[in-house]
């Protein structure tokens, strides 16, 4: 986009298409410059201008497309053909036209970033895959809708995340760019919504699905790296409370990035109901199980063993038990599983070590997520 077309943008949003796009082709034409957009069928011209008024396309955009199907526009009677057109021309995605075509469009631009695609959703909102409207810069996008039924627990939670990843800059988190809220209208929640940087890969939970058991100097390199992430945040006082594979996202370029602060508790801050148990119970240390209110560091270094271990075995250290109870039983007075029982031809050095990282006494653990790394360097050769 030329500096001239990004000024037309942000001047133009709210203009219709066919006062902000002029003259058909000379080549074509040959004739005094008119409105390409009069070429359109009245449905297809009115489906055009309503994405420009949702600032989902630009008008220098819609000119562009003008100009390139200036010889089909009659062909596009109606809103479906004009959107598929538009897909077609990359300049709507499949989800921006489902939603659109649906009259659900609420979301579908936060700010001054425009909603390409649902990437997933959790128990802290949707996340999708976005860019800036006029930097292009591909984004990711934590949304939680706010209504009379949202937890206020679940609401705090958000603004922590958001006020923690300001405070981080390390490049094994995820780094935050941006936040703001979207009003309510006509009966439709508020959207908070967090923008932060788009990993492209996966994490590990799914890599462990589809590839099994990961090779021990990749594991131990995997999770070095999550521990420098781990330690940063330790270092501003910041306990992660829920690391696990799911939070550690693989890129493309083999960087490891830790996300999802929503539970991060800080050392000095006792706000959490003891009696509320939060993280996810296969990797969850056996104190915060009982009083998550009180944990510390020690309970995030349990998670990053309990984690290794899930990559090398293609299992978590507790075998699946039949309810949360038998779970919490089993965490709470059985040892955890050893990694020469899945893996016989690892070190004899490295099963002692994940030992240590699962011991039930937080003391016996290392103290420090740099300690870990310390511990795995030797292993994560390759």
């Amino acid at each position: 986009m030329t500096e001239q077309q990004a000024a037309s943008s942000v001047q133009d949003r709210e203009t219709a298409v066919t006062v902000v796009v002029h003259g058909g082709p000379p080549a074509v034409t040959g004739i005094e410059p008119r409105s390409l957009a009069d070429n359109l069928p009245p449905a297809a011209q009115a489906f055009l201008d309503h994405l420009v008024r949702l600032n989902l396309v630009t008008p220098s955009m819609a000119g562009s497309f003008l100009n390139e199907n200036f010889g089909r526009l009659a062909e596009l009677d109606g809103a479906g053909l004009i959107g598929e057109a538009l897909v077609q021309s990359q300049l709507l995605t499949p989800y921006q036209l489902d939603r659109v075509m649906a009259g659900s469009t609420h979301g579908l631009v936060l700010g001054n970033y425009r909603v390409l695609a649902r990437i997933g959703a959790g128990s802290m909102g949707i996340v999708f895959r976005g860019e800036h409207a006029l930097m292009r810069r591909k984004v990711a996008i934590k949304v939680l809708p706010v209504d009379d039924g949202c937890p206020q627990a679940m609401l705090q939670r958000f603004y922590n995340e958001m006020r923690v990843l300001a405070q981080l800059n390390h490049p094994n988190i995820v780094t935050a760019y941006d936040s703001g809220r979207v009003p309510s209208q006509a009966g439709l929640p508020l959207l908070l919504f967090l923008v932060m940087e788009l990993i492209d890969g996966s994490d590990l939970e799914l890599y462990v699905q589809r590839h099994g058991a990961v090779a021990i100097a990749t594991a131990c390199k995997w999770i070095c790296r999550a521990a420098a992430g781990l330690q940063e945040a330790h270092n501003h006082g910041l306990i992660h409370r829920d690391v696990k594979p799911s939070n550690l996202l693989l890129a493309n370029n083999g960087q490891i990035k830790l996300v999802d602060f929503g539970l991060v508790r800080q050392f000095a801050n006792g706000l959490t109901d003891p009696k509320t148990m939060l993280g996810t119970i296969e990797y969850m240390s056996p104190e915060q199980a009982t009083d998550p209110s009180s944990v510390g560091t020690h309970a995030d270094i349990y998670a990053l063993g309990a984690t290794l271990f899930l990559l090398l075995t293609g299992h978590p250290p507790y075998p699946s038990a039949t309810n949360l109870r038998a779970s919490l039983r089993q965490l709470q007075t059985d040892p955890p599983r050893r990694l020469r029982q899945f893996r016989p031809e690892a070190p004899e050095q490295l099963d002692a070590i994940l030992t240590r990282l699962l011991d039930r006494d937080p003391l016996r653990r290392p103290p420090m997520a740099l300690n870990v790394m310390r511990l795995l360097e030797p292993f994560a050769a390759d």
